[in-house]
Order: C-alpha cells, then sequence, then structure tokens
C-alpha cells in the first residue's frame, strides 16, 4: 500500500494515502477482526480537518525541519546561514534560487524538487 506519513518532532503525526487505498480499507471494515483494530485505534489522538490541512499545506522548509524536531537556529546551523534567514524561506509563497533549493535537499536528505 502505498503512503506518506507526516512527522513532528520525529512522531508520526498523520497519514496520507491514496483515495482508492483508503476505499479499499473502508470496504474491508465489515471483516470482525478490522473492526476490533478500528476499536482499539480509537484511543490513538485525532486531530481535526483544519489543523491537518494547516500542516499538509505549510511552507516545505517549515514542514521539514519540523518534522525532524529542528528550531529555525539548528537548521540555520546546519546550512551556515542565520536564523533570519531560515526564517526567510519559512514565509509562505517564498521561493528559493537553485542554490539555496540544493543546500535545503541536502540537509533534509530529499529531493530538491520539494522546494519548487
Amino acid at each position: 500500500m502505498e503512503y506518506q506519513t507526516i512527522k513532528e518532532n520525529g512522531k508520526v503525526k498523520f497519514v496520507v494515502l491514496p483515495v482508492k487505498d483508503f476505499q479499499v480499507i473502508l470496504d474491508r471494515i465489515e471483516d470482525e477482526s478490522d473492526l476490533r483494530d478500528i476499536c482499539e485505534a480509537k484511543s490513538e489522538p485525532l486531530y481535526d480537518q483544519n489543523e491537518a490541512e494547516d500542516y499538509i499545506f505549510m511552507n516545505s522548509v517549515k514542514r521539514e525541519r519540523i518534522e525532524r524536531g529542528w528550531t529555525q537556529e539548528e537548521l540555520a546551523r546546519r546550512i551556515g546561514v542565520k536564523q533570519a534567514t531560515v526564517s526567510k524561506w519559512e514565509r509562505e509563497g517564498a521561493v528559493y534560487r537553485r542554490p539555496t533549493r540544493q543546500k535545503l535537499a541536502k540537509v533534509f536528505g530529499i529531493s530538491e524538487a520539494s522546494f519548487s
């Protein structure tokens, strides 16, 4: 099953999966063992839709930083810039030059395209 986990401070906060996979899960709910699993999952914390959407659509630099539990100062130190520069990168609608995208991709260990 294809899915993506979204982390905050190193812990999984959300799971995102394709609608077709979600539909398969919903179709299986009639199975008694699945119902038990769902009932047990009720003890897990739930997040409201607005909070989930805010997190999913958050600025990519900020989201990657938060997922690792880093402060702006920590990210700045790792890249070799000032904290104010990281703050600027985390603004809504921020645009990154290629060298910046390369540095961010390297420090986070992800694709440069994540910051396009």
